[in-house]
């Protein structure tokens, strides 16, 4: 096997070389340490599920550095990104945050990597092995609790706001993952038990700067039993009772405050962020306007 062009930089995410920000993050949400079970997996990953997945940070660390090395957010960045300004990250920071989390508090976990519509290896999430089971963490889907995996079993969860349905599926060791609204089961991404090693985590999160979910806006948190989806000038609020949509245009910017947090300065510096983007992306031929994007864990 080949070496990842960054292995020799996996320093950067060695999951305990981020005290400061775990330690951060357990005072802040009151969660004591403890012995690594259950009970403390839930708290954290309830905890967790309070950092909004959004990529306006990530845009605008797109546009303000070049080095690639220099775009990742790091658990530090993360989680004063969220006490300051009520920001999160995207898939590939918060599932190294969490697992940063984890790792710290004697939890055996490691990262994998995810299909989904617009590509292979687009998404991630954790695998972490608890009594002898291994059970699913993933954080940029938002889900605040652990998810069984199994092969030869379906397992069903009802979540605050939506039912999961994690299959799967022998002829090609893949687990999928379904979302159920309204009785619609609607398929959300792939994966397989593989663990990634640090340096093709790294790769695939530098190139995912260069991806479709770079090229509109797009956040996402949960919350009152009901989550809450942003992408370019849509919102959406789905429960267990249906989905309701909007237009946002005209008020882009106090609904994402509203509903997140984010000011609208910060707001109005991502968008300029991302034309520059996608300007930048046009010239050298990477962008094309018109086609069809899906972005976000709940496209």
């Amino acid at each position: 096997m080949s070496q990842s062009l960054y292995e020799p930089s996996v320093f950067w995410l060695d999951p305990f070389a981020h005290a400061a920000a775990v330690t951060s993050f357990h005072s802040h949400f009151s969660i004591p340490r403890g012995p690594a079970d259950r009970s403390l997996l839930g708290g954290i990953l309830l905890a967790f599920a309070n950092l909004p997945y959004e990529n306006l940070s990530k845009i605008i660390k797109h546009h303000e550095f070049e080095e690639p090395l220099s775009k990742i957010s790091l658990p530090g960045e993360v989680f004063e990104g969220y006490l300051e300004s009520g920001l999160g990250g995207t898939c590939f920071a918060l599932t190294f945050f969490l697992q940063a989390i984890l790792a710290s508090n004697g939890f055996s976990c490691y990262p994998v990597m995810a299909d989904m519509r617009q590509g292979p290896n687009t998404h991630c999430g954790l695998i972490v092995h608890l009594d002898g089971r291994k059970l699913l963490a993933d954080p940029g889907y938002l889900l605040n609790e652990p998810l069984p995996v199994s092969p030869g079993q379906t397992i069903d969860v009802q979540t605050a706001h939506s039912k999961i349905r994690l299959e799967y599926e022998p002829d090609s060791g893949a687990f999928h993952l379904y979302t159920q609204l309204a009785g619609v089961l609607k398929w959300r991404y792939c994966f397989r038990d593989s663990p990634v090693t640090a340096g093709r985590f790294l790769e695939l999160w530098i190139s995912s700067f260069e991806s479709s979910g770079m090229h509109g806006l797009c956040l996402i948190r949960s919350e009152k039993g009901r989550m809450v989806y942003v992408h370019k000038t849509h919102m959406r609020e789905s429960t267990l009772n249906g989905k309701k949509n909007w237009n946002i245009r005209r008020d882009l910017h106090s609904r994402i405050f509203e509903m997140f947090g984010i000011r609208p300065a910060y707001t109005e510096r991502a968008l300029a962020a991302l034309a520059s983007n996608l300007e930048r992306e046009r010239e050298s031929g990477l962008w094309v306007p018109g086609g069809r994007i899906e972005t976000g864990p709940a496209v």
